[in-house]
């Protein structure tokens, strides 16, 4: 079993305390170790955890590693897969939401449910939000729970270190189901049990029209009334952020690069500047990724080759090793053959969960892999990457949660070196300005978790 810093020691504290509630450490601070070690304080003997595809072999290999006793845990896979003997269980995000799957979970009464990355269930309309906590009565006050696999378990933890990862209704799942009683009326705050008083309480909210005008949908576009939100969480929940327990932040900074006047023309193309920012603060990112998709794919073309001059240069100058994190995968390629003289190994979606593993591994302790490419949405979490304190975003995504988890790999108490996230933007380019959109968004976010 490995010691546990004081701050794991009390985050499991916290957690055995509570029936349910909300551990929302900073990533590498250290949930799993305090969730299993809760468990064991707890003596929950059945556990089922729910976690990302590249989380259950992180999990597989957590159990052992933090629990005194010496109980195995099974990864459940695939939608024909039945429920496994073993006391603990582990299952992606994306089996729970089978109906069948979740059948064969309900068929057993957990002692506990550990939600890893519990911001995946941040909205009622989505499938796995559904299987998880339930859905909402037509009349906004009731929630259909029998099928929820909440229910089933006598505690539900929900581990997350980004819990709002685009704006404040994203808790509302959560709270609704899990700590309720903190909606309803009290000390002048009004009730917010239904979701539509909550989003105009807590949220700035904006009427967009849809095509054709037939009619319009809400839009979050920031956060209002932050510190009530907060002061409404209480002590359901428990943040610690790195620089809280001793873990160095990184420096943030923009990496502007100049590319020539044609080339810049070609990364903007026709797009109207006013009305793209204009989306990006509405939060509307699946029109952005329609009107900025294949030329987003162009862009971090440019900046990929004109960052691979930029890293040799940092080698040259004594660069040990780097973090380069992208989105599309012809953005990556180029990053990687580039680069590839000094040592690349890295990390995209179709990475399979060993490989995943072996490219970490190697990373940390080969000091001949000087560069790891990770996509942003695969390398983002679960992973280690701290051998390096630079890490440079050659493309984003337009979503603050991806980033941060992201930003996140190179820190950890390890770390010796002063770690640094940059971001490449073309100077003077749509690209730089949509970065400059983001980061105000993230700031709402940071209002109610104070401190990130």
């Amino acid at each position: 079993m490995l010691t546990p810093f004081p701050v794991q020691i009390e985050g499991a504290r916290f957690l055995s305390n509570r029936q349910h509630a909300l551990l929302a450490d900073d990533p590498r601070v250290g949930k799993t170790g305090s969730a299993i070690m809760a468990c064991d304080d707890t003596l929950a003997e059945t556990v089922l955890t729910v976690t990302t595809a590249s989380g259950r072999p992180v999990w597989s290999r957590a159990w052992p590693q933090w629990s005194a006793f010496s109980m195995p845990a099974t990864v459940m896979a695939g939608s024909s897969a039945k429920l496994p003997k073993a006391p603990r269980v582990i299952i992606s995000w994306g089996d729970v939401a089978n109906p069948l799957v979740r059948n064969e979970l309900m068929k057993r009464r957990w002692d506990r449910i550990l939600l890893d990355e519990g911001h995946n269930a941040k909205n009622f309309e989505a499938k796995r939000t559904q299987a998880v906590y339930g859905t909402p009565y037509d009349d906004g006050l009731g929630l259909a729970v029998d099928t929820a696999l909440f229910n089933h378990g006598l505690g539900t933890w929900s581990l997350t270190g980004t819990p709002i990862p685009n704006a404040p209704n994203d808790l509302y799942p959560m709270m609704r189901a899990l700590c309720p009683d903190r909606l309803r009326a009290f000390s002048g705050f009004p009730d917010v049990t239904k979701y539509p008083d909550f989003l105009h309480r807590y949220c700035v909210v904006r009427m967009k029209a849809l095509p054709r005008g037939f009619r319009k949908i809400p839009v979050v576009v920031g956060g209002r009334n932050l510190e009530e939100l907060r002061a409404r969480l209480g002590d359901f929940m428990l943040r610690r952020t790195q620089a809280d327990v001793g873990i160095r932040q990184p420096v943030y900074e923009t990496f502007p690069l100049t590319v020539s006047a044609r080339m810049l023309k070609e990364a903007d193309g026709d797009l109207d500047r006013t009305n793209i920012l204009a989306a990006a603060r509405a939060g509307e990112t699946k029109l952005l990724e329609m009107e900025l998709g294949p030329l987003r794919r162009h862009t971090g073309a440019l900046k990929a080759r004109a960052v691979v001059q930029a890293v040799k240069d940092e080698f040259d100058g004594g660069l040990d090793k780097i973090v380069l994190a992208h989105w599309h995968t012809e953005v990556g390629q180029i990053l990687k053959d580039g680069l590839a003289s000094y040592g690349v190994v890295g990390i995209d979606g179709a990475t399979s969960a060993d490989k995943r593993g072996e490219a970490e591994q190697r990373f940390l302790h080969d000091k001949a892999a000087r560069v790891f490419v990770g996509q942003i949405q695969a390398a983002g979490e679960a992973i280690d990457l701290s051998s390096a304190s630079e890490l440079l975003f050659v493309e984003t995504s337009l979503v603050p949660k991806d980033m941060a988890q992201m930003s996140k790999r190179i820190t950890n108490y390890t770390q010796t070196g002063f770690p640094r996230v940059r971001v490449a933007v073309l100077a003077g380019s749509i690209d730089e300005a949509l970065e400059e959109v983001l980061l105000r968004k993230w700031s709402a976010i940071r209002e109610v978790l104070k401190g990130d």
